[in-house]
């Protein structure tokens, strides 16, 4: 049984700040919290099913005193004791009316209930917040008032700051919140993004990587691709390796853990298309892996491919190899998932994969993209096949169309 301290306004506001949060106990269930800056605010922690629960109340005391803190929390314990949860009843409080919500509110109340079962959950997360903060006067629009000019200029604003892919990414995630909104919540007849184009997608990708390239990206990191990488940076370079023998995405290079390596391959449980698939490795694979042990138990690589806004973040693998390629280097039109294209051109080429060999290994499900996106021969290549007819490379390309 908690004991009932009950805060008086003068110890309240006596309460100093300190370099670290600060849960002060008023009375059961609530409690003051003060941050480093000096705000103060109400919140009350609950357990209802099992798990652990926080409602915030308001700043003190500005929006609530002491005793309207209270209160409030009196409230809240009725709505426990009827088997009400308390965060969706203010919820309810605060929407009256499901068709008159705001488009902010549809979009919090997906990544709520929808989000968190989603594999890429935490992305979206962060993504679906970033709508919120840089589109705040559409995001107050009522849902039942949006129409296709507000998706139109959506769509257009975001193609000003982002590539055409990440756009079309954004309305395929918005499709998903709008017939959630229609099937699910039944307050939408229609989706604002009927009829919408997408933004043109820019051509294919025919970015192969040179052994010269290769040599100059490693001189830069100051890496031998022969020893264990010591820095981050280093590892960024023999993940650059690493992912040119297997093809492996960099968040899947970053996710590897050493209880899915076994001798001749690679198990990945959770990839881009939701799929796990298992990777085989190459001599030069195995080579590469044996000089990450002993940096972690755990972990093959201790870097990390962070993500924000859908874009990569700071301190990353993705960005640690962009500042030195790009910023260093002056490789402007390299980047790292490059490496999977040079990897699958390698893996037809000179192992004489099978296209539905390879798309195991790729994990693509769709042929068509693993052959009109990442496999990209040499000209030259392609010039010798001709006069090879029976060359096993141009009776794979055959088989492939």
């Amino acid at each position: 049984i908690e004991e009932i301290i009950m805060l008086s306004k003068l110890q309240i506001d006596a309460i100093k700040p300190t370099s670290k949060l600060q849960k002060i106990n008023d009375s059961e269930m609530l409690y003051l919290f003060v941050s480093p800056t000096g705000r103060k605010t109400w919140k009350v922690l609950y357990t209802l099913d099992g798990k652990k629960n926080t409602i915030t109340l308001g700043e003190y005391p500005k929006v609530l005193n002491a005793k309207d803190a209270r209160l409030r929390r009196d409230e809240i314990k009725k709505q426990i004791s009827e088997g009400i949860h308390p965060t969706e009843q203010k919820r309810q409080d605060k929407i009256k009316d499901l068709s008159e919500m705001s488009f902010a509110d549809l979009i919090q109340l997906y990544a709520e209930k929808v989000t968190p079962h989603k594999r890429g959950g935490r992305v979206e997360t962060v993504i679906l917040s970033s709508y919120i903060k840089s589109f705040p006067r559409l995001m107050k629009k009522p849902v039942n008032q949006l129409g296709q000019l507000d998706m139109i200029q959506f769509r257009d604003d975001r193609l000003k700051k982002v590539k055409s892919a990440t756009v079309a990414r954004d309305l395929g995630l918005l499709s998903a919140v709008f017939k959630y909104a229609r099937q699910e919540l039944r307050i939408m007849s229609s989706s604002p993004l009927d009829d919408v184009a997408k933004p043109k997608q820019s051509v294919s990708r025919n970015r192969r990587i040179s052994q010269d390239e290769i040599a100059r990206i490693l001189e830069a990191f100051k890496y031998d691709g022969r020893s264990q990488p010591i820095t981050k940076k280093q590892q960024t370079a023999w993940a650059f390796l690493f992912a040119i023998e297997t093809a492996m995405r960099a968040s899947e290079i970053t996710g590897l853990k050493w209880a899915d390596v076994y001798d001749k391959h690679v198990e990945l449980e959770l990839t881009k298309n939701g799929a796990a698939r298992k990777v085989p490795l190459s001599k030069r694979a195995i080579e590469l892996l044996s000089y990450m042990r002993g940096i972690d138990e755990i972990d093959v690589c201790t870097l990390k491919n962070k993500v924000a806004d859908g874009e990569t973040g700071r301190g990353g693998l993705s960005a640690y190899f962009t500042q030195v390629v790009k910023g260093k280097l002056k490789i402007n039109d390299l980047t790292f998932h490059d490496t999977r294209h040079e990897a699958i051109s390698r893996m037809v080429k000179n192992a004489k994969l099978p296209v539905e060999v390879l798309a195991k290994i790729t994990g693509h499900k769709t042929i068509s993209i693993l052959i009109n996106t990442y496999y990209n021969p040499d000209i030259e290549e392609l010039a010798n096949h001709l006069h090879k007819e029976d060359d096993p490379d141009i009776i794979l390309f055959k088989r492939s169309i």
